[in-house]
């Protein structure tokens, strides 16, 4: 446990992009998932974003996403690897599973990293 905590105090500290905070509403959707996950945080590098753990498992392998504001889809096949997964809702959800997942984005075209920019400039609500 202290230990796990001290890993993530580094990780906060080396970032390479800064985070920034989402605001209510912004969504990631995984390939093969109907379910619309809350964002908590979002970088030009990856995001995290907290989800209820139903038994499905995401590999180390690379998938796809798509990152939507308000129902409206924003960003498509947005190619990504899981970096970490971790329980986060025992307290406010003591019969649900929720958990948080953070993942970095690869392989991103010119294209959509300026669709990033320009959704994180419009969709957040200051520094994580």
């Amino acid at each position: 446990m202290i230990l796990r905590f001290f890993k993530r105090l580094l990780t906060f500290k080396f970032r390479k992009r800064p985070r920034f905070n989402a605001r209510d509403g912004v969504f990631v959707i995984m390939e093969n998932s109907a379910r619309m996950n809350q964002v908590h945080n979002i970088s030009m590098g990856g995001l995290a974003f907290d989800y209820e753990d139903t038994g499905y498992l995401i590999g180390k392998g690379s998938y796809e996403l798509k990152v939507m504001s308000n129902t409206n889809l924003k960003l498509d096949r947005i190619p990504f690897k899981k970096i970490s997964d971790f329980p986060v809702g025992e307290v406010l959800y003591p019969y649900r599973k929720i958990k948080r997942q953070t993942v970095q984005f690869e392989g991103l075209t010119n294209s959509q990293k300026a669709q990033l920019k320009h959704f994180i400039k419009n969709n957040t609500i200051g520094r994580a």
